[in-house]
């Protein structure tokens, strides 16, 4: 239990627990793979902050998850304030840098990173305090669990950009722990058991930093320090996982899970976010996996707020409702406007969403720079998106309003990832759910979507993206 005192612990987990699977061999680690328990992890993020140079700032650009969290640990100790950029783009290093003076870059030799910024790979360390044992070292284990100022800067979470320019968002320790309690009651199964989970989004991003790397601090869950992409690598890392299993993913890969046809090994447990799930792709993965489905809303300011059964969606409006996590409620400010509030978050929290609210519950009725008109007539992008999405054959695909350089009516367009011959389908799908002044035109068919690794759209990127489609004219 977390109480609100001036310092909160590291951790709260047994130490002989299993903190995490290494799959990769890692010089950091003397090449060690297999279960690493809590003390070992403990001992090897105190030797790290002994190693790290002082500075106020971090950006932790690991793309090992193990090693990720064993940089934000060790940041923690050493009392410094780990950045979390929205993107791990060499522009986007520089732009942090020059935002947050006394900031260096730590990595796994994984990443790209600028040539001319301070820098550690983390890969060039040794991160164990060792002793002989015969003719092997091993790792001397932390017994002491570091207490942390509550009210310490752990982190400044920085939003995907998706709409516009990245916002900054500071997480103190005291946000971070007490949240992580919240979400793992919200989230996880109901089991004794250590659950062992596979992620494949980034730590960086909001919903792997919550779901892959906090997680485990407070709760009874073992993290593969794997991201696997394609359907076959998810499939091969699962397998390497004992039972109970928790997948952490987004729309965008559950959907190829599900298009692959590939076998999955069952997991109790399916954590999905970052953009808007269909009851059918729901109900496909949970056929798929043999496990519940667990949709979660939430947002850079705030980190995950809500949660559904969005495999149980039907045309009944009740089903549709999203439940707050026990801890935040919401806050009226006018008729048209709410804001979340919660003793953990430095303060009330505006929320971008329009919702009709009841109680804990609420409908999304969409962001309000996804509310268009056209024709004098109302609509919402993240409902085009929706029966784009549900269209048979949809891989992948996108409804936005580009920007022109005419004074005509501007029109959705669509971005699809399918088969040409899908194209009929599709307009079917508009057409029946969709004023004809809505339906996408044109409708343009692509490979892939520019999307970020960790499943969102920036728009800045979709227009470029778009722009070069239409030979640089709109």
């Amino acid at each position: 239990m977390i109480t609100d005192d001036e310092s909160i612990p590291l951790l709260l987990r047994d130490r002989k627990d299993g903190f995490a699977h290494i799959s990769t061999p890692l010089p950091a680690l003397n090449y060690q793979t297999g279960l690493m328990n809590v003390e070992t992890f403990l001992g090897q993020a105190f030797s790290l902050a002994q190693q790290l140079p002082d500075a106020k700032h971090l950006i932790n650009l690991c793309d090992n998850r193990y090693l990720f969290g064993l940089a934000f640990c060790a940041a923690l100790i050493k009392k410094q304030t780990t950045l979390l950029p929205p993107n791990r783009a060499e522009e986007t290093q520089r732009l942090l840098i020059n935002d947050y003076p006394d900031t260096y870059l730590l990595h796994d030799g994984f990443a790209s990173v600028i040539d001319d910024a301070k820098q550690i790979n983390i890969n060039l360390l040794n991160l164990s305090a060792h002793t002989a044992t015969g003719s092997s070292l091993t790792a001397v284990p932390l017994t002491a669990i570091p207490l942390i100022p509550a009210d310490f800067l752990a982190a400044i979470a920085f939003t995907s950009g998706s709409t516009g320019k990245s916002k900054a968002n500071k997480k103190s320790w005291r946000t971070f722990a007490i949240s992580t309690v919240m979400n793992g009651n919200a989230m996880l199964p109901k089991t004794d058991q250590l659950i062992h989970t596979l992620a494949t989004v980034p730590a960086q991003h909001m919903w792997g930093m919550e779901t892959s790397v906090l997680m485990p601090f407070f709760w009874r869950v073992c993290v593969s320090d794997l991201r696997p992409l394609f359907p076959q690598d998810i499939a091969n890392a699962l397998n390497k996982l004992p039972s109970p299993r928790l997948l952490v993913s987004t729309p965008v890969h559950l959907r190829a899970l599900v298009n692959s046809k590939i076998s999955m090994p069952a997991c109790e447990r399916i954590l999905c976010a970052t953009a808007p799930l269909s009851s059918q792709l729901a109900q496909d993965t949970e056929n798929l996996f043999a496990g519940n489905l667990l949709e979660v809303y939430g947002c850079s300011e705030i980190g995950s707020t809500a949660y559904r059964a969005t495999a149980t969606i039907t045309s009944n409006d009740e089903s549709t409702y999203w439940t707050l996590i026990d801890g935040l409620e919401f806050q009226k400010i006018n008729t048209d406007e709410y804001q979340i509030t919660g003793k953990h978050l430095p303060g009330a929290q505006l929320l971008q969403d329009q919702m009709h609210i009841r109680g804990n519950q609420f409908q999304l009725l969409g962001r309000n720079e996804d509310m268009v008109d056209i024709a004098g007539k109302r609509g919402s992008l993240m409902e085009m998106n929706a029966i784009l999405l549900s269209a048979p054959g949809v891989i992948d695909g996108v409804v936005f309003l580009p920007e022109t350089k005419t004074e005509q009516v501007q029109r959705p367009t669509a971005l699809v990832v399918a088969n040409e011959s899908c194209r009929a389908g599709i307009i079917a799908q508009f057409n029946k759910h969709l004023d004809p002044v809505f339906i996408p035109r044109p409708l343009i068919f692509v490979e892939q979507l520019p999307r970020e690794e960790n499943g969102k759209l920036r728009r800045v990127r979709l227009l470029e993206f778009y722009r070069e489609l239409r030979g640089g004219n709109f």
